[in-house]
């Protein structure tokens, strides 16, 4: 059985065996597995970390999605390939077993073996009549298009769906049509592509038990493009909706370790595929965690998940929040270049005894010496959190560190 041909399936399996760790794959097992098949097992031909990171996986959503699998009886062989079918019962002999023999050697019986490998559009099938059309199709079958308009090779053919490639879902295969219409029906100069950017980032709902959902970038995938980042997980048992109903699962957030802006959203537990939606609108707004942690949620539901996973993204922040007010502060006037010379000008200046160190009296004479007037509690604050070696003062490098993450741009100057 495959996809397609599993809704034929008129018997209550025995055994299910699924070839492959791609979407279809993990949900069929799912699903198997919710209908009382006690025997499920999933066949991957490489190593887990491979296959979900194929999919744009979060690692740690990933590990979750194997554990729950496993906790509910699902097993999943790594390695492992069919190599031959030694045994196929025949039509009406119900009490028998498929027999495989693995790639390693060893035997396998199942009551049914489902294929979920992947698939590929039928293009190159000259029943098609896409290649007599005119129409260039690739090697497995795929259609190519202009990436703007979905227009094909052959004048006015517009291809859309499963038949130009990934990412095959649903919904983008939608919004192409829409695009491939608009295109070819256009009249005038307008550019109706002109936003349109075939390789944006898209949304990922998984049907699994529980949804998996998912959008923007990996912390391996931000690495890549050279971010710094710092993630912020929380797990479904750390708001009380997840706590009294639905425990398993987690909510990570990839932030940019130098803005704190939200660069990717990872969630794996009940209404996942739902959630998911309002981290895509954080990544594309490029909403900081701070951002998040102003904002309140409706008690008692899952979003609260997102406020817990910035708290602990800002955990591991140099400058979390707690600097921001601070910031907002010394920015005020950004009239100033704080260079190190300028700063160690004015550090030397307030330092009397040469000992290197400012106590809180000094540190709020420096600053009311650099123009900035700020007031006990800020430099309270400031001291609190400036003082990484806990001996009450503040010393220059400790000092600078400040004015290295606040220092205006150039062109503000």
């Amino acid at each position: 059985f495959d996809s397609d041909t599993i809704n034929l399936l008129g018997y209550f399996p025995r055994s299910v065996t699924i070839s492959g760790l791609g979407i279809i794959g993990i949900e069929f097992a799912n699903i198997f597995n919710a209908l009382g098949v006690k025997d499920v097992n999933i066949l991957v031909r490489g190593d887990v970390e491979t296959s979900t990171k194929k999919l744009g996986m979060d690692m740690d959503v990933a590990n979750e999605l194997m554990r729950l699998l496993k906790k509910s009886g699902v097993k999943v062989l790594e390695g492992t390939s069919v190599s031959e079918f030694s045994y196929v019962p025949p039509p009406g002999a119900d009490d028998e077993y498929i027999e495989m023999k693995l790639n390693d050697g060893s035997t396998m019986q199942t009551d049914l073996f489902f294929a979920a490998t992947g698939r590929y559009p039928v293009g190159k099938n000259e029943e098609t009549g896409l290649e007599s059309a005119g129409v260039e199709v690739a090697d497995r079958g795929m259609v190519g298009i202009d990436k703007k308009t979905l227009a094909t090779s052959s004048k006015n053919v517009y291809a859309a769906g499963d038949v130009i490639g990934p990412p095959a879902l649903a919904s983008t295969s939608m919004e192409q049509a829409q695009r491939a219409v608009s295109a070819m029906f256009h009249e005038g100069d307008d550019d109706v592509t002109k936003d349109a950017n075939h390789d944006d980032p898209l949304s990922i709902g998984v049907w699994t038990i529980p949804e998996m959902g998912y959008f923007g970038l990996t912390k391996e995938q931000a690495e890549k493009e050279g971010y710094s980042v710092v993630e912020g997980t929380a797990r479904f048992d750390q708001c009380l909706r997840g706590r009294v109903f639905a425990p398993d699962g987690l909510c990570k957030l990839v932030v940019d370790e130098k803005e704190g802006t939200v660069l990717g959203c990872h969630l794996i537990g009940k209404e996942a595929a739902e959630m998911v939606h309002y981290g895509m609108a954080l990544v594309k707004a490029g909403t900081s965690i701070f951002e998040i942690l102003q904002t309140v949620y409706t008690a008692v539901t899952f979003h609260e998940l997102f406020k817990e996973a910035a708290l602990d993204a800002n955990s591991k922040l140099d400058f979390g929040v707690e600097w921001q007010e601070i910031f907002a502060i010394l920015q005020a006037e950004c009239d100033v270049d704080f260079s190190e010379d300028y700063l160690r000008e004015k550090f030397d200046s307030i330092d009397e005894d040469g000992s290197g160190e400012l106590d809180e009296e000094e540190m709020g004479a420096l600053f009311g010496a650099m123009g900035r007037t700020v007031s006990k509690r800020i430099i309270a604050n400031i001291m609190r959190l400036s003082d990484t070696d806990g001996n009450g003062t503040i010393d220059f490098g400790e000092f600078k560190a400040i004015f290295d993450k606040i220092a205006c741009p150039k062109d503000e100057e």
